[in-house]
């Protein structure tokens, strides 16, 4: 009799682990409590006919992706950005372009220099160090020794605020001791939809999938020949060999109590853990008037970034003056060239946002959205008051309860074990035949990314694999 395994979460670690488990003629169910699979990978046609991602849109590297070689094998082209920043000031005013490119060079100097910090003297830096402090330092010692002046101080520290875009809340926010486990890198302009078929063919073909069911507790019960017992929304109880959890970090913090008997310090590294709360808004405009006058503007020559100070008029919609990045569509190549401005908000502004558009529909919607964001891009250069907004589209992630109302894992402020914090989720209970995946799981390199959400489930289902394996004594060439 085949082993039995329940994955909860239709994911991308819950669909690689149901794949590899599959390989080995193991019977899968998969419970999903959406009405699809992809999980935080989800696109819209709001947009227009080439659906646009409201979830993940990156690739990072994490040393051999899985991600990049599904990319390739499936089409999905891939965008490395060219570092062409537009810099807003508080006064509305354009930042000179040599001055913005240069401020991001310095930026991106800074992020290494942090990185190799944390990876070598981690143990030394106290807790509640924060990356800005770090950019603070930095940025004083090269004033100090006339390597910078105060002018690019103001902006490479303005700038580097740009991080929160990438973990979903503030630079100040953002541990510097465990710094080492973030990442950051190339851009899919099209959407993962090629890559997530690809991903689930396999479950959907072979494992039994339970959509638009919600997993409600799971206990291990000694004795039972599946010692797992699975509850679901329908009011079903079933019994497994195991059960693989790739719940969302923050769906965990919200109902670790459907977890009977959670070990402690599994219970304390959720806890410890910290939830993003990245949010994206999309504007298109009839026109990409941000660039040269003429359109003519050199492939090389195109904006790529763009990053305000403040807006002009603060009012009720923006009571916070948040500063605002975004990126330009329309730097993709033919044929996936778009006048799109993506806005990347974060924190508090990401929380702003979502809290005040939900439940707004149609043109109330884009009023909102419109008062928000028109004091930030009227600010470019070429705009008019002929280039009205076609249309919006904002994500609601920090409403949706089944995503945890964030995003993904990031590592704040005031954490004092987050190695062991991972690696005691990534453990899991095995004793009692119960297991996590995800992003949050992932090997240190690839924490709260696709590819690390993708190894993660590879390498749970190779450990069930293996145990059984151990138990019966014998040996499986393919798992190993």
């Amino acid at each position: 009799m085949a082993p039995h395994i329940c994955i909860v979460g239709a994911g991308v670690s819950g669909l690689r682990c149901a794949a590899v488990l599959l390989e080995q003629s193991y019977d899968v169910t998969i419970i999903e409590a959406r009405n699809r699979v992809g999980g935080r990978i989800a696109q819209s046609d709001q947009m227009g006919p080439l659906e646009v991602d409201i979830g993940a849109n990156w690739v990072h590297s994490t040393g051999h992706n899985p991600i990049i070689e599904l990319a390739k094998e499936t089409g999905t082209p891939l965008h490395l950005w060219k570092e062409n920043t537009l810099m807003v000031d508080d006064g509305g005013r354009l930042v000179p372009s040599q001055e913005a490119n240069q401020a991001l060079k310095r930026v991106w100097e800074i992020l290494d220099n942090a990185s190799e910090h944390s990876t070598d003297q981690g143990d030394e830096v106290h807790p509640s160090a924060s990356l800005y402090s770090f950019f603070e330092d930095s940025c004083n010692s090269a004033v100090a020794c006339g390597d910078m002046t105060e002018r690019e101080r103001e902006l490479v520290l303005f700038m580097s605020q740009m991080w929160g875009a990438y973990v979903g809340d503030s630079i100040e926010l953002q541990s510097l001791k465990f710094f080492y486990l973030e990442d950051y890198d190339c851009f899919i302009p099209t959407n993962y939809q090629k890559i997530i078929g690809r991903i689930a063919a396999v479950p959907l073909a072979q494992a039994e999938v339970r959509f638009k069911t919600l997993m409600t507790s799971v206990e291990n019960r000694t004795g039972e020949m599946r010692p797992v017992c699975v509850t679901t929304s329908d009011g079903k109880a079933q019994y497994f060999d195991d059960v693989v959890i790739t719940t969302p970090l923050g769906w965990l913090k919200q109902h670790k109590e459907s977890i009977h008997r959670l070990h402690p310090r599994i219970a304390s590294a959720i806890d410890s853990m910290s939830f993003g709360r990245l949010e994206k808004v999309l504007i298109e405009f009839p026109t990409a008037f941000w660039e040269s006058a003429d359109g003519q503007a050199d492939a090389d020559d195109l904006v790529s970034f763009v990053h305000w100070l403040s807006p002009l008029r603060p009012d009720q919609t923006n009571p916070r003056q948040w500063r605002l990045e975004c990126v330009s569509f329309h730097a993709f190549e033919a044929p996936y060239r778009r006048n799109i401005l993506l806005f990347y908000t974060f924190g508090d502004c990401s929380t702003h946002i979502t809290s005040s558009i939900r439940g707004l529909e149609g043109t109330i919607r884009d009023d909102w959205l419109r008062d928000f964001f028109e004091p930030y891009y009227s600010t470019l250069p070429g705009y008019a008051a002929i280039h009205t907004p076609k249309r919006f589209l904002a994500t609601e992630w920090c409403n949706d309860d089944l995503a945890g109302n964030g995003c993904y894992c990031n590592f704040q402020v005031g954490m004092t074990d987050a190695a062991l914090d991972v690696e005691a989720i990534r453990h899991g209970m095995p004793e009692q035949h119960i297991y996590f995946a995800g992003e949050h799981t992932a090997p240190f390199d690839g924490l709260g990314t696709v590819a690390g959400a993708y190894t993660s489930g590879e390498k749970i289902a190779t450990r069930i694999i293996g145990s059984k394996q151990s138990a019966n004594g014998t040996v499986d060439c393919k798992a190993n």
